[in-house]
């Protein structure tokens, strides 16, 4: 039980630490071209989460078996796709349509 705490604060963290990383390498108009283009619907959103998800985790069983570390999947697996939710996360606009930078009153 103490592992799995400290694997999901890991987790939180590198979504964070992700976030904010690609926040900042990424212009914010690439950002918000490559939302419309990808995840512009929950549904897309849904399908492609759950595709990568699987990607990530078969691609990490397929290595750390490969290379004898099976035993970390557990631990590996959930740290890369954390990373790709710290990504999905910092595509999606934080400005709405009728948002504007100065409010005039």
């Amino acid at each position: 039980m103490r592992t799995f705490l400290i694997a999901a604060v890991v987790d939180i963290i590198l979504i964070f630490v992700s976030y904010y990383l690609f926040k900042s390498v990424i212009s914010g108009p690439t950002r918000h071209r490559i939302y419309e283009k990808y995840l512009s619907s929950f549904a897309k959103f849904v399908i492609y989460i759950f595709i990568a998800s699987a990607l990530i985790t078969g691609l990490s069983a397929l290595v750390l078996y490969r290379t004898r570390y099976i035993v970390y999947l557990n631990v590996i697996a959930p740290a890369l796709v954390s990373i790709l939710v710290g990504f999905i996360i910092s595509l999606v606009p934080t400005r709405g349509i009728g948002d504007n930078k100065e409010k005039n009153f």
